[in-house]
């Protein structure tokens, strides 16, 4: 796993030891930020299942002010906060070890520019993640949602965000949705 544009480019970041932890691939990555791009500049990025940090530093190395990483797994909290301290991030992201749900009601109010989601594929939690999204109120007009998941595992849902863009790079799909 490494960085793979902007400030922190070509850096290196540690990887989870087993499977229990699922980092987005480098060409998965590459792809959704070049699906952001222009949106980062500034922005306020948040990543609600942060598995290794990957996907908040290349946030951060691509121009995003603030961030803030969710994960409940003290695994990947661990693993996360090496990744944070590799590339020498202070003040531009916080780590949360709490779960999604409490996380977003702790944040409510408080608006973000993108939202990342990836959360354990057959978990069935995006639907109420999405809810959770609009009830507490956390996505900044304009903002947008990257959900990735399975592409085996049909998205279908219903609520005041909607698809705008929808990828498949093979097993994996994204999805890009706003208000």
């Amino acid at each position: 796993m490494r960085v793979i544009a902007g400030k922190y480019k070509g850096r290196v970041l540690f990887s989870p030891k087993d499977q229990a932890i699922r980092p987005t691939t480098d060409r998965i990555k590459e792809n959704v930020f070049n699906l952001l791009q222009g949106r980062l500049a500034g922005a306020a990025f948040l990543d609600l299942f942060g598995g290794s940090g990957a996907m908040t530093i290349e946030a951060l190395s691509r121009g995003a002010e603030k961030a803030v990483t969710v994960d409940a797994s003290r695994d990947s909290a661990e693993l996360i906060k090496k990744n944070f301290r590799k590339v020498g991030l202070c003040n531009e992201a916080q780590l949360w070890e709490i779960t999604y749900d409490v996380a977003l009601k702790r944040l409510s109010g408080q608006k973000f520019d993108v939202i990342y989601l990836d959360p354990p594929y057959k978990a069935g939690l995006e639907k109420d993640v999405l809810d959770k999204i609009v009830e507490n109120d956390v996505l900044k007009e304009g903002g947008v949602v990257v959900f990735e998941h399975a592409t085996e595992i049909p998205f279908a849902y219903e609520g005041e965000l909607a698809v705008f863009d929808s990828r498949k790079y093979g097993s994996v799909t994204i999805e890009l949705l706003s208000r």
